[in-house]
């Protein structure tokens, strides 16, 4: 009689742990297997003829790829991961104004030139003594008469005031340095004994100075020089004959042979020559003249290592304001030799500026450049000045003055060239975005011999740069820093900067598997300090750092477990006779070219009550066997034959699923790492034979 046995059960077995096997990568279709087969009393029947690569077995990952012969890697790139602008290494700002006031100083007045004609009528109306001044009308009339008469003495006496316009440039003035020259001339008939004079302003009647003569002939001229250092002189003055003596013709009036033309028109000339004059204060009719002149320098405001010797600006204002508490016009002439138009021409104002204005001004500088190849970070503002001519009457101190504020707004440049010193610039903590668990998806505990991270750096800076970053990954319990070396970055150029086992904890890294990973950093500029070469910048230019981390699955796997749990899904009814079953076999044959040791193990398991019923361990696959450079020679056979004993039986029957534990271990992993290609191949065959009791 033949006993009816549940092939829905003996194939499930089987096939789940092929299925688990080979990582749950193939598919059968369960329903189209009988449930109730009858049977011979040994019975062999074939499962499985499968090839799978190793691209079967691996997860599905958009970081996963291959090369041209199918080596396999992770590769993960991020195109700018920081940034750092322009802006922050080079910005000019606005320029603090500078402010400059200088007073108009003394002032020169016009030298003046005045004459007067004192008469003998002039000097006979002013006698005190009437006799003399009878005796003297008689010579006169006499003279006409005879063609001479006798002078009588002059007895020394006054002999009045007369006012002289000296000057109509000024009403008053006070004088710090100048003279006066007086100079007689005598044109009397008669030598003058002495003569004194009192010069004397006419509004105050304040002396000037007094002069003496002595022993003055006729037709003969005398000069004498007056200083008016300190003195205010006043445009009107008056010169006083204090006192006037003379001989005359003798005491005997019948000497004819002394006797003297005489007439009323005869005179003493009198010049009053106001020579060099200096003011510092007064009433004036401003002259033109050169007024102050000097050189304001301005310290830009750059980074203090800064060495700017060339800017080209793109925009901005040269601001000015003047205001002047002189009483004239004055022009402003203003050159700035390190700022050139276009041309090549230094910046240069002509500005007028009048008195109680405020003068407010802006001059644009694009396209003017800014050139510190012989001052530093300087510029120099020559000015000079000349007071125009004015005429009314104002009043003048020296101590007026003139007030500049000069600056600079708005600038923007299209280049700056010279040293930018060594200025450093965080970058900010962020978060970068690498995804690991695509080597935990293949199996934990890899170790990867040659993984490789590639920074990127793109520098449109003309300015040489040296990054130093930290990349930080994180688990829940530990936490490892890449150590990388300082990258390198040249200027106005794209460079890569690799990390590998040999300069940092790459490997550790990676084998963290971190769950988050922190970027940041600093930017320092001229790492070697000033070697000689001109930094240029640009503006809107950057650097910018990028990554690839490049992961060959170059490896070693020790010890690495992955679990995988499967669904047991048997009909009960069709293990009523379960005693009838004298034994199951389960035969595999397995060609391996995957460079791995593997082994399984199923624990049947009740997913309700979590008891785990039994277990089988299946040796499954043995690691073919590599070269030097970690790639598969040839593939390893195995043959294997496993006996399900009755509690494995039973387990099977009770349990609703099973979990596979499988354990992996490269091919040497001590000595030697393997490298994985897609085309590697995995071939299984397998079968099993039931055999059965026989009713007797």
């Amino acid at each position: 009689m033949k006993t009816p046995v549940s092939m829905k059960f003996v194939y499930t077995l089987v096939f789940v742990g092929l299925l688990s096997l080979i990582s749950s990568c193939m598919e059968n279709d369960l329903t189209k297997l009988s449930s109730e087969l009858d049977l011979e009393l040994s019975i062999a029947i074939p499962l499985i003829h499968s090839t799978t690569t190793l691209s079967d077995l691996l997860p599905e990952n958009e970081n996963l790829s291959s090369d041209e012969d199918g080596y396999l890697r992770i590769v993960f790139r991020e195109d700018s991961i920081a940034e750092v602008l322009s802006d922050s290494l080079f910005e000019i700002e606005n320029q603090t104004p500078s402010i400059q006031e200088f007073a108009v100083g003394e002032i020169e007045l016009p030298s003046f030139t005045s004459n007067i004609n004192v008469e003998l009528n002039d000097l006979i109306s002013n006698f005190n003594d009437q006799a003399l001044a009878t005796k003297l009308n008689e010579a006169i009339v006499q003279s006409q008469n005879l063609g001479s008469a006798y002078f009588p003495p002059i007895a020394p006496q006054t002999g009045g005031i007369y006012d002289t316009d000296v000057s109509d440039e000024f009403l008053s003035a006070l004088i710090s340095q100048g003279t006066i020259d007086v100079e007689i001339t005598n044109n009397l008939a008669i030598s003058l004994s002495t003569l004194e004079l009192r010069l004397s302003n006419s509004i105050d009647n304040s002396t000037l100075g007094v002069f003496s003569f002595e022993n003055l002939p006729p037709n003969v001229s005398v000069l004498t020089s007056l200083s008016l250092e300190g003195l205010s002189i006043y445009g009107d003055l008056n010169l006083e004959i204090v006192s006037i003596a003379s001989t005359g013709s003798g005491n005997n009036p019948l000497d004819q042979t002394l006797w003297v033309p005489v007439t009323g028109s005869d005179q003493l000339t009198i010049s009053i020559k106001g020579l060099n004059l200096v003011a510092t204060e007064g009433i004036v009719k401003y002259p033109y003249q050169e007024g102050p002149d000097s050189t304001l320098v301005i310290d830009l405001e750059f980074d203090d290592a800064a060495e700017i010797e060339f800017v080209e600006l793109a925009a901005g204002q040269f601001v000015y304001t003047f205001t002047s508490s002189i009483n004239t016009s004055l022009l402003l002439t203003m050159e700035i030799p390190e700022l050139l138009d276009e041309n090549n021409n230094a910046f240069s104002q002509i500005i007028e500026i009048v008195s109680a204005e405020e003068v407010v001004n802006s001059v644009s500088l694009e396209g003017y450049m800014l050139d510190f190849s012989i001052s530093s970070n300087q510029l120099h503002i020559n000015y000079t000045s000349e007071i125009l001519a004015n005429d009314n009457f104002t009043p003048f101190n020296q101590l007026d003055q003139i007030a500049l504020s000069l600056g600079m707004e708005d600038l923007e440049y299209n280049l700056v060239q010279g040293y930018f010193g060594q200025i450093e610039e965080l970058i900010e903590e962020d978060v970068i975005d690498i995804d690991l668990t695509a080597l935990t998806d293949i199996a934990s505990g890899i170790e990867l011999e040659s993984p490789n991270l590639i920074f990127t750096s793109n520098n449109s800076f003309g300015v040489p740069l040296e990054l130093d970053i930290d990349l930080i990954g994180s688990s829940e319990t530990e936490e490892v820093n890449l150590q990388g070396p300082l990258i390198e970055v040249p200027s106005l150029s794209i460079s890569t900067s690799s990390f590998n086992n040999s300069n940092s904890q790459l490997s550790e890294f990676i084998s963290l598997e971190p769950t988050n990973i922190t970027f940041s950093g600093v930017v320092r500029t001229n790492p070697q300090g000033n070697t000689g070469t001109q930094n240029t910048l640009r503006p809107n230019s950057s650097v910018s750092l990028g990554f690839e981390m490049d992961l060959p699955l170059h490896l070693r796997i020790q010890d690495a477990v992955t679990k995988d749990t499967l669904v047991l899904d048997f009909d009960s009814d069709n293990f009523e006779d379960n005693d009838l079953i004298e034994s199951v076999q389960f035969h595999l044959r397995t060609q391996n070219e995957f460079p791995m040791d593997v082994a399984l193990t199923f624990f049947f398991q009740d997913s309700i009550s979590g008891l785990v019923l039994d277990s089988l361990n299946l040796d499954l696959l043995q690691a073919a066997s590599v070269d030097q450079s970690g790639k598969t020679i040839e593939a390893i056979l195995y043959e294997s034959v496993v006996n399900l004993n009755t509690s494995q039986f039973d387990a099977l029957i009770n349990s609703n699923q099973t979990v596979l534990d499988i354990r992996m271990d490269s091919y040497d992993n001590q000595n030697t790492a393997v490298k994985l290609y897609t085309d590697y191949e995995f071939i299984i065959d397998a079968g099993v034979i039931i055999e059965t009791k026989t009713e007797e």
